[in-house]
């Protein structure tokens, strides 16, 4: 599974129901992008200070998927409209479970 992976930090200003429509609005792209077959969104638990506040990883079959999902409509406007207003920072990795890791955690 190739898999992306953002860690996103919100604005002072970022709400609850900003915090609730971005998990919505990225769990509403399964079904809508051919090869996204999973999200998961997950929220810091608060407790340090300076932490950022989103975490989400998107399964996709294959690197070519995510390349489609990269630019894909309905992708783009969830950024655009959901997560670009409250956004403060933001880092991403992907990831392709296929490739073997230089270094394996213990």
């Amino acid at each position: 599974m190739f898999q992306h992976i953002g860690v996103l930090t919100l604005t002072d200003e970022a709400t609850e129901a900003d915090r609730t429509a971005i998990a919505d609005g990225l769990a509403s792209l399964l079904g809508r992008i051919d090869g996204l077959r999973s999200a998961r969104v997950v929220f810091d638990a608060g407790i340090k200070e300076g932490n950022s506040d989103v975490l989400f990883v998107m399964g996709f079959d294959s690197r070519a998927d995510w390349e489609t999902y990269s630019t894909h409509p309905a992708h783009v406007e969830v950024v655009k409209s959901v997560i670009g207003p409250v956004l403060a920072s933001k880092t991403f990795l992907q990831v392709d479970d296929a490739e073997p890791a230089a270094d394996a955690l213990v």
